[in-house]
């Protein structure tokens, strides 16, 4: 038989809202920035079709395949602005062919497996320095998960030696904490999807893969990186107007689980 109970997020409500204040405060909406990475996959999630009413057959054309993932790594700032994404394929090497149609400035890296990785995500940085101009002189905070890839030695030295300054975000909190899972990737996925829909329309008998994932990036990137967008996710997390009354005790604590 289950047993119900209920588990409190730790850190608690006044250790997040303290951590994030000190570090969030003093800050302009220029210096802010946040990071996150997408699963931009070669097989659309199947939509809603619409059809005549009293159809009985409903058709509609999806990959045959598994699936194979590209990993869509974003950057965003709190004046609504975003960064060329970074992209990482499942080859051994980058090849430049591979970004075609892609999002004009966009860093291409490659894993065996499509995931980052630590070295991967020094490459980011650095391509997050190149498009902030990041420096002592220029500080920059960026926001990101405490995945281990993020917190390497040489990714910390490297922030600290241009003016960044690192704000992780707590477990199981990027749902209520993440502007980009908040407010912007959900329609950065619709409109992929969509984009895959399209080419498999015009592209009957043949078969969606890795190469062709960067432009259909490169036509959702932009309809979904949107000022509008990106500030009212900021807003909704409280990161930037800084508001740490935006959630209630109730938001701190975990569903009942059997």
């Amino acid at each position: 038989m289950g047993i119900s109970h209920r588990r409190e997020l730790q850190p608690n409500p006044e250790i997040i809202c303290k951590r994030a204040h000190e570090n969030l405060s003093g800050s302009s909406e220029k210096e802010i920035s946040l990071q996150d990475e997408t699963a931009t996959v070669t097989v659309q999630k199947s939509q809603k079709v619409l059809a005549e009413r009293g159809t009985k057959q409903v058709n509609k054309v999806t990959s045959a395949e598994r699936g194979t993932l590209v990993t869509t790594c974003c950057i965003i700032n709190a004046t609504g602005n975003s960064i060329p994404p970074a992209m990482i394929f499942p080859r051994v090497h980058f090849k430049t062919h591979m970004l075609s149609g892609a999002p004009n400035g966009t860093l291409g890296l490659a894993t065996k497996g499509g995931w980052m990785n630590s070295e991967c995500f020094v490459q980011v940085i650095k391509h997050f320095i190149k498009h902030t101009n990041a420096t002592k002189a220029n500080p920059a905070l960026l926001i990101i998960d405490n995945h281990e890839s993020h917190l390497s030695i040489e990714v910390i030295n490297l922030c600290k030696d241009n003016g960044i300054t690192i704000l992780t975000i707590p477990p199981h909190c990027t749902n209520k904490l993440q502007p980009l899972d908040v407010g912007v990737l959900k329609q950065f996925q619709t409109f992929y999807n969509s984009a895959i829909d399209s080419w498999m329309m015009s592209h009957p008998g043949e078969t969606f893969n890795i190469y062709h994932v960067a432009s259909c990036v490169g036509q959702a990137y932009p309809r979904a990186m949107t000022p509008v967008n990106i500030v009212a996710a900021f807003k909704k997390t409280g990161i930037y107007p800084f508001d740490r009354f935006v959630f209630g005790e109730e938001d701190f604590f975990r569903q009942f689980c059997n």
